[in-house]
């Protein structure tokens, strides 16, 4: 969320920036005042301050934060036997995350997850993503990350009230 207001923020001062040095600029033309001009281009250094801030953000940093998280949260996930589901129904499921985005299911119905697919983190809200083999996006998963104990939360929709089932982490990749 902090990231948004962020973003805002800087599209509003650089767009208000722009339209001061065009105003600038224009004013520079009508009276000819190579020191006006000159001021107009000076002020129009912060929006392209701000535009470069946020290219650098979304095209190089959070693109390294979602590869470090895909390789902390690739490897080997079974159910939380602690669990308020039936412990005989979710005993045998295990959930495999790749380092290279893909993953292998074989598992409880309720969960929305196919057998197979890719998945990925840095969605809504820092959710892990799942998708199937046609792109489609088919579950996501909430993640927890308690020093080197990481675990991913799902819905299960296998009864009447929907529960929350934790798969932890067992095995690293």
């Amino acid at each position: 969320m902090l990231e948004g207001l962020l973003f805002i923020l800087l599209i509003l001062i650089s767009g208000s920036f722009v339209i001061i040095a065009f105003i600038t600029m224009l004013i520079g033309f009508i009276k000819k005042s190579s020191s006006l001009k000159k001021t107009a281009l000076t002020i129009a250094i912060l929006p392209i301050i701000c535009w470069l801030l946020i290219a650098f953000w979304y095209l190089v940093t959070l693109p390294s934060f979602n590869k470090s998280d895909m390789e902390n949260f690739a490897g080997t996930y079974t159910p939380n036997t602690s669990s308020k589901a039936n412990k005989s129904e979710i005993s045998g499921p295990k959930l495999i995350l790749s380092e290279d985005g893909t993953y292998l299911f074989d598992g409880l119905e309720g969960i929305g997850l196919k057998k197979q697919g890719t998945w990925k983190t840095g969605g809504n809200d820092g959710l892990v993503e799942f998708y199937d083999k046609n792109g489609n996006l088919s579950e996501w998963a909430s993640p927890y990350d308690n020093d080197d104990d990481h675990s991913l939360s799902f819905e299960y929709r296998g009864g009447q009230d929907p529960e929350t089932i934790l798969f932890v982490k067992i095995r690293a990749e």
